[in-house]
């Protein structure tokens, strides 16, 4: 399955868009200590990391449909050991922030992943109604 990636990085952008004025708004009302001070790097950073591994997935299952799902898998796998990665080394480095930023982190990567979810769901949709 090929995704249409100009239309997943528009609607990439335009969440994330949304998501940069959800949290702003979240910050100018909840206290200093509920969320970390580096949130602001979550959007780009989950923003890259989806649109590379959508690249990668488009590129490298083009012509082989029946290796769609094994590719999914293995870059959906390497995120995640990319993500507690992340986790690990900030939580180590910054022991006072660590619970702040593992919870706004995981906000983060929940909203980011129903968003690729449902967008998935909706090519396939697309796909099998086509």
């Amino acid at each position: 399955m090929v995704i249409n990636l100009r239309v997943f990085t528009v609607r990439l952008t335009l969440f994330a868009a949304a998501l940069v004025v959800i949290a702003a708004l979240l910050a100018f009302v909840l206290p200093r200590d509920f969320i970390s001070a580096v949130y602001w790097w979550f959007i780009p950073f989950f923003f890259l990391v989806i649109l590379l591994s959508k690249l990668l997935l488009n590129r490298l299952s083009q012509n082989r449909s029946n290796n769609f799902n094994s590719l999914f898998l293995m870059i959906t796998a390497f995120r995640f050991f990319l993500y507690i990665g992340v986790l690990i080394l900030y939580s180590f480095s910054y022991p006072e922030d660590a619970v702040t930023f593992i919870v706004t982190f995981f906000v983060f990567y929940f909203a980011f992943t129903i968003f690729e979810v449902t967008s998935l769901y909706q090519d396939l949709q697309k796909k099998n109604n086509a």
